[in-house]
Formats: structure tokens, C-alpha cells, sequence
């Protein structure tokens, strides 16, 4: 004998779509780093060595370089190899925060994830004036304050500079990071005699 229970069997489609939700975000965050990323982390170095920041011994004692990434990890072991490098100095170290109230003296980048684009304006807004380059992909970062946004140009990755966001933080980027950049953001474009 067979009591309804009101409520309709569960089909094997049905099941497998519900296992598919609930495995996939271990999948995502265990994926290794695509290319497209491996390449950010490489651009990521260099453009630090691009920056001119503060004295560091106005901001405090720093013994590291932090490279901090907020929200979901795309770049797996990509960006852990740069910890065997140094950037001013200092030995790099990568460290990663999924609340931007968790960014501290200790970051120096701090590479905005996709997985907060809802959130970029008021991340950037609380992170402004500080002297943190701000880095990111999502479409239209650099509009919205960020000082650095990654761009896609069929296989190329190319960037946006926010100069006046970089100004007000105290950073100041080396000219030929400005020639090879699209510049959003200033006022101090050269003109014309």
C-alpha cells in the first residue's frame, strides 16, 4: 500500500541538475588557473614594478609585498609562484580576503574578483585614498574607480588606467606603463603647443 505524501517524486534529471548545484562550486574553486589567468598573475608583477608608492616608512614598518586577492580565486598556483619574488625590496606574498574590511597595511595590490563586481564600486570607495593599487577584470572597473582594469582584445590582454583614482592614493605609475595603456581619468593629458 502506497501513501501520498503530496509531493512528486524526484526524476533523474531532476536529481542530477541538484547535484550538479551543489557540486559545482568545489569544482569552480578547484579548477586550475586558464591561461587568460596565468598571464594576469605574470602582468600583475610587472605592472607592480610600474608603480612608484609612497615611502614605506611614512605608511608604517612593511617587511612584505602583499598581493592580495579579494573574493573567489581564479588564479590557483598562478600568483603563489610570484612568493619567490620581490617587488621594492620586499619578498612578495600572496594572501587572500573574502571581505574587503579584510584588507589591511599588509596589501599593497589588491586584485578586485569578478565574484564581487555587485560590490566594486563600494569596495573601491572604501579602499580609496589608501595607497593600494586596485586591480581588476570586470568591464568597467577602471570607470568605477578602480586605477587598473585588465582588458581582452581577441588573444591579447591589454589595460585602462585611472589616473585621478592612482593620484588620490598617492601612487604614481612610470611612463612607459602610460604609453601602452588607454587612459581614463585625468585632466593631465599633455596638449598641444
Amino acid at each position: 500500500m502506497s501513501h501520498s505524501t503530496g509531493r512528486r517524486p524526484c526524476d533523474l534529471k531532476q536529481y542530477g541538475v541538484l547535484l550538479l548545484l551543489v557540486i559545482l562550486p568545489w569544482q569552480v574553486f578547484a579548477a586550475p588557473p586558464t591561461e587568460e589567468y596565468k598571464l594576469k598573475a605574470a602582468l600583475i608583477y610587472k605592472l607592480s614594478k610600474f608603480v612608484e608608492w609612497p615611502d614605506p616608512a611614512e605608511a608604517g614598518t612593511v617587511h612584505d609585498f602583499g598581493i592580495c586577492v579579494l573574493g573567489e580565486d581564479f588564479f590557483g598556483p598562478a600568483l603563489e609562484v610570484l612568493e619567490t619574488r620581490e617587488t621594492g625590496g620586499l619578498p612578495i606574498r600572496i594572501k587572500y580576503v573574502f571581505q574587503s574590511e579584510g584588507i589591511g597595511t599588509e596589501c599593497q595590490v589588491v586584485f578586485v574578483s569578478k565574484s564581487k563586481r555587485a560590490f566594486i564600486r563600494s569596495i573601491l570607495k572604501n579602499l580609496g585614498g589608501q595607497p593600494i593599487l586596485t586591480l581588476g577584470d570586470t568591464e568597467g572597473f577602471a570607470e568605477q574607480g578602480g586605477m587598473i582594469e585588465f582588458t581582452r582584445g581577441g588573444k591579447h590582454i591589454g589595460f585602462k588606467i585611472n589616473l585621478e583614482s592612482a593620484e588620490r592614493s598617492g601612487l604614481k605609475f612610470a611612463a612607459p606603463l602610460l604609453e601602452l595603456a588607454t587612459i581614463i581619468g585625468s585632466q593631465h593629458r599633455q596638449t598641444e603647443p
